[in-house]
């Protein structure tokens, strides 16, 4: 009896990449075990698909940093960050901080790093000022790309839960006029704030078994007043591709609903 089975081993390996290039990410990921033949094709796809999403402003990659309590009365932090690069052996994606939404000053704590000038300088994306959450009404203001403050002679935080914060990842399209936010991942990270110089400059941790960051920490001296700052910085994030994409494509979603951008110089919710 002659089998009917479709043998797609006698499929021209062009065919089969043009067919690929239709299947959902999830999907594609879980190829990755399966065939070793079009591995590294589907690894291809992949990195494809996040440079063509985040190329030319098409989307915004946000980090929000902020307490344990989501809904509470401490300060949100959400950085702003584009495309770096993208690695096809790894699949991990690397967005670092834009710096054409920073503006330093003389008296700005966190001077753009080096590293971040060794690409083309990216547009400034929209200017996010607030973000609304499920279940309530109210508008929350949040902090765009600003030092976290971890701690000082003058406010110490003897509270261990001041130095564990949420973090959380999502995207948002310019384009959508809701604004609304796309969940990709969260998880806490604490904060290293030691004033002690040797503690000092850049270290990273994982916020999940997906994504990382990588921070920056400085500190400011003030003579006059015999006092110090210590802050941070986020500088990149790092995440794997399979699972933005996932989250893209199928539209994940958590307390976030959407994201409140600054217009034609007039703050108007999405």
């Amino acid at each position: 009896m002659v089998s009917r089975a479709p043998a797609l081993h006698f499929l021209p390996s062009e065919l089969i990449i043009a067919i690929l290039e239709f299947v959902p990410s999830r999907d594609l990921c879980r190829y990755l075990c399966l065939s070793r033949q079009f591995k590294y094709e589907i690894r291809k796809i992949l990195i494809a698909r996040v440079q063509q999403t985040f190329t030319s402003g098409r989307n915004c990659f946000l980090t929000t940093i902020e307490s344990l309590d989501t809904h509470g009365p401490g300060p949100t932090h959400i950085f702003d960050l584009v495309l770096l690069d993208a690695d096809v052996d790894t699949l991990n994606a690397r967005f670092k901080i834009n710096d054409a939404s920073i503006i330093p000053t003389s008296n700005d704590p966190h001077p753009i790093s080096p590293s971040c000038t060794k690409t083309s300088k990216p547009a400034a994306s929209p200017k996010i000022i607030a973000r609304k959450l499920d279940g309530t009404d109210r508008l929350e203001t949040i902090r765009l790309n600003a030092c976290i403050n971890l701690e000082s002679t003058w406010r110490p935080y003897h509270d261990p839960e001041q130095w564990i914060k949420n973090v959380s990842v999502h995207v948002f399209s310019p384009a959508d006029i809701y604004h609304e936010a796309i969940f990709v991942t969260n998880g806490t990270v604490t904060f290293s704030g030691d004033a002690k110089t040797e503690s000092l400059g850049w270290w990273r941790s994982a916020i999940d078994r997906y994504a990382e960051i990588v921070v920056s920490n400085s500190k400011r001296e003030f003579g006059d007043f015999e006092s110090f700052l210590v802050t941070a910085f986020l500088e990149e994030v790092v995440i794997k591709s399979g699972i933005l994409l996932t989250a893209i494509e199928e539209k994940w979603k958590d307390d976030v609903t959407s994201v409140v951008i600054e217009e034609s110089g007039d703050s108007d919710s999405g």
